[in-house]
């Protein structure tokens, strides 16, 4: 739910105006409240949460080995009752050596500028949900003709200082310091009416670290052991980038 701070400068005019002028400021609030989404709390995984409106609802594997045949499979996957918006749940493959987001911001920057023809990013930044800090990126895509809106966050499946402060239990090691992905895409069509619910779901979404790493099944290991460094990441785009040229 979006909380609206509103300060109110009343001159002095007679308690008429000033009746009036109250009421047409309380009438437009109910009218921008009442465009707010009516979002429900869906369990994605045991420990992870987001609001989402109440047509959306989970897809099966058929439904997502249809829609999605060459990608990996998400944790979990909703859509809206016409199919027309996706929103869903993945983890990486690689765990991250580090916790910089500075990094790993620019790192999936570059990512997102090579899976496409042409890119508008519309936020990129970094912010916190719910006490947990989440890399962000809203832009619109154009790809063989097709135009999409998306929305996405990424953090690492590791304890905010919060819970390290309150909860002392070691991670399950198989999904520790791996990459939460959050991702809602509709057509460029739809993102007027859609853009501000995707806005309102992503602040709503509450991950318990250590609840998720027990729940997520195992993420597929690399062919390289151990963590990824993100700084050789960026080295091995750069070099990929140099050669293209």
């Amino acid at each position: 739910m979006i909380t609206l701070n509103v300060l109110f400068f009343v001159p002095c005019y007679t308690n008429s105006t000033v009746m009036k002028n109250i009421l047409f400021v309380c009438f437009a609030l109910l009218l921008l409240s009442a465009g707010q989404p009516k979002l429900v709390n869906q369990k994605m995984v045991e420990g992870i949460t987001v609001g989402m409106p109440k047509d959306f609802t989970q897809m099966s594997d058929d439904d997502i080995a249809n829609k999605y045949p060459s990608t990996k499979k998400p944790v979990s996957m909703y859509t809206n009752l016409d199919r027309t918006v996706d929103f869903g749940l993945n983890i990486s493959k690689s765990r991250w050596g580090g916790l910089d987001l500075n990094i790993l911001k620019d790192i999936f920057h570059a990512t997102i500028v090579d899976s496409y023809d042409t890119v508008i990013f519309l936020q990129e930044d970094i912010i916190s949900i719910n006490g947990r800090p989440y890399v962000r990126y809203e832009y619109n895509s154009r790809f063989d003709k097709t135009e999409g809106y998306h929305y996405l966050l990424i953090s690492i499946l590791a304890k905010t200082v919060g819970e390290a402060d309150v909860d002392k239990e070691k991670l399950a090691p198989d999904n520790a310091n791996h990459l939460l992905i959050f991702n809602f895409y509709c057509a460029k069509t739809y993102q007027t009416k859609y853009q501000p619910i995707a806005g309102v779901m992503m602040q709503s979404i509450h991950v318990n670290t250590n609840q998720a790493c027990k729940a997520i099944p195992s993420a597929e290991k690399p062919a390289a052991k151990g963590l990824v460094t993100p700084e050789q990441i960026l080295q091995d785009q750069k070099k990929r980038g140099t050669k293209n040229k």
